[in-house]
């Protein structure tokens, strides 16, 4: 699942420790790129709310359970060079899968997984590993993503935002304001997307070209966005997404019922229950929760020394 060629350097781990993302090439083989597109094409569908309406296609839940993926988290080469890059026990958490149509799907703005590191604190480590499913022209076509470095700008006060907001927008509701969600949309966004801070950020964002089997590692503190894809022979973008839990996360039950807010009241709803059902006392541990009973060797990262010399 993992080619057997690819390795991590003393560089990469200094870089991603300073920045927080990294870019990974040539990481998964042929055969696990074609079965994430498989995979993700045979679930994904167009957004049926309004979470994710920048996006052609998109899911949640892609995978958790998938025998190939599980798989890929056993290999030890991968397990020992995220070992090296990352430095603590990991465990795999939640797939998802996004489509972008050629000069239509704008993806997401910018932004940090709120929803999807919503089941832990703040302060607990969560990472993602996004890999695109078509070649990714940076120069051309584009419809890739955009990254800040964290040196630069660290995320870690979006989590916080957004937990001001439920309380917030209770309380204007109760004083009888009629509210809806593009009140809620540009409470959320306007502190990233304003167009001096997203001007901003953009001036200062990476934007790299990636291959199949190439994939983008970044922890939850990295503001990035999607790029839209513009003309060319590319008809649309698929990208599947991995998300990565510290196995010392904590659940955060306040949170999660922040996040439920705007779901219940917005119709902003993620199409995934999977912050609600992982653990339900605040402050249990997430990994030793029941809802991994079965899999939760499989999903955690194993450590080997075939070919990154850790």
């Amino acid at each position: 699942m993992i080619n057997p060629e690819f390795s991590i350097s003393d560089e990469d781990v200094a870089s991603f420790r300073e920045h927080g993302f990294l870019k990974l090439n040539k990481i998964f083989s042929d055969d696990l790129v074609e079965h994430m597109k498989k995979l993700s094409t045979a679930e994904i569908a167009p957004p049926a709310d309004n979470y994710g309406s920048g996006f052609s296609k998109l899911k949640y839940d892609i995978g958790n359970d998938d025998a190939t993926i599980l798989s890929a988290m056993g290999d030890p080469d991968f397990g020992t060079a995220m070992a090296k890059l990352i430095g603590e026990p990991l465990f795999f958490t939640q797939g998802l899968g996004f489509e972008l149509e050629k000069n239509k799907s704008t993806g997401f703005p910018w932004h940090v997984g709120t929803q999807s590191f919503g089941f832990q604190r703040r302060e607990d480590a969560g990472f993602t590993i996004w890999t695109p499913l078509t070649p990714i022209d940076a120069g051309g076509q584009r419809g890739g993503m955009k990254y800040v470095s964290k040196k630069l700008l660290s995320g870690e006060f979006v989590y916080q935002h957004i937990n001001l907001l439920p309380g917030y927008m209770q309380a204007q509701i109760a004083a009888g304001r009629e509210l809806t969600y593009d009140d809620f949309s540009v409470l959320k966004n306007s502190l990233l997307n304003s167009p001096q801070m997203k001007e901003l950020l953009d001036h200062f964002a990476v934007e790299d070209s990636f291959e199949p089997g190439d994939a983008l590692i970044f922890d939850k503190y990295v503001l990035h966005r999607s790029v839209q894809l513009g003309e060319g022979p590319v008809p649309s973008r698929l990208a599947y997404a991995l998300r990565f839990s510290s196995v010392g996360a904590r659940y955060d039950k306040k949170r999660v019922e922040a996040l439920a807010f705007p779901r219940v009241t917005f119709n902003y709803d993620v199409g995934s229950d999977f912050n609600e059902k992982v653990a339900s006392e605040d402050g249990e541990q997430v990994y030793a929760g029941s809802y991994f009973e079965g899999s939760r060797e499989a999903r955690t990262l194993r450590f080997g020394h075939a070919s990154q010399g850790a």
